[in-house]
């Protein structure tokens, strides 16, 4: 983590150097909470406190419960549009499993890399709605320090295996889309280059034939997300289902999807040490 925290260091000087723009008579911009010493743990006396605090001597990050909005929005580049509601520490203890679990199929150099500088475990992650209501969607947030869970809650242990599997999916996806914003993970050239010149007229009836595999909305590009689906795509699926599927000649008819495809696979391959499809391919 010696990376991460001298990005920290270097934060920490920029907010000492917008200090002393502020005591000139100039306004300065809020500073994110970066600094190795943030947040103050154990947040409570829980048997899973110790492993958080535990996973923070390992990684140097920080796995937070009890947290406010600022925690959970800012970032280096605004705020989010999100908002989170507080962990319900009934269910702490599991989802740190679960997400340790997500983890597993990982090797430990790419996890000590790629981990965030702070994971938010929240009860509920969506849109704001009246009345303090939280509209979920995936569940999950992210930006370039954090990574957000909005899954301390009953589902999580009502899941069905079916749906585990699948959650295991989205949280390894989100992993894979913080690391991409934080840059950790590096989107190669060669798959930015395959991105449509619009995406305007992307359907769920057309899109493998601009290489998408969800449709995205015209007015919120989003390529790290595009290319966290691949990754997505690779680890909960066979080779078998995928060349039925979204790399079969009658889906992919202009073979766009397959050579992403070949570039993601080859990046991690390359750059990580990392075979996504050995993950997809797991029983």
């Amino acid at each position: 983590m010696a990376l991460t925290f001298k990005r920290f260091a270097a934060a920490a000087g920029m907010a000492g150097a917008l200090c002393i723009l502020a005591a000139c008579g100039k306004e300065a911009k809020p500073s994110p909470q970066l600094l190795p010493d943030a947040f103050q743990l154990p947040q409570g006396n829980h048997a899973f406190d110790n492993e958080i605090v535990a996973f923070k001597k390992q990684y140097g990050t920080y796995i937070l419960y009890k947290f406010n909005y600022r925690d959970f929005a800012y970032n280096n580049t605004g705020y989010l549009s999100d908002t989170a509601a507080l962990g319900d520490p009934a269910y702490v203890g599991q989802l740190i499993q679960v997400f340790k679990e997500s983890l597993s199929v990982f090797p430990e150099s790419f996890i000590k890399t790629t981990v965030p500088f702070k994971i938010i475990l929240s009860s509920a992650i969506g849109a704001p709605l009246p009345g303090g209501a939280i509209n979920v969607t995936t569940g999950f947030a992210a930006s370039p320090e954090m990574l957000g869970i909005g899954w301390t809650k009953a589902e999580l242990e009502q899941q069905t295996p079916e749906e585990r599997k699948a959650f295991l999916a989205s949280l390894r996806r989100y992993y894979m889309y913080r690391a991409a914003l934080g840059k950790s993970v590096e989107m190669p050239n060669e798959f930015l280059a395959l991105w449509p010149a619009s995406i305007s007229g992307i359907t769920e009836n057309n899109k493998y034939q601009f290489g998408m595999l969800e449709v995205q909305a015209p007015n919120r590009p989003d390529r790290a997300q595009d290319f966290s689906s691949y990754t997505q795509a690779i680890m909960s699926h066979t080779t078998a289902e995928l060349e039925a599927t979204i790399l079969s000649p009658q889906k992919d008819t202009k073979g766009i999807v397959r050579r992403k495809y070949n570039i993601v696979l080859n990046y991690f391959r390359e750059k990580h040490n990392l075979d996504l499809a050995a993950i997809g391919n797991r029983p």
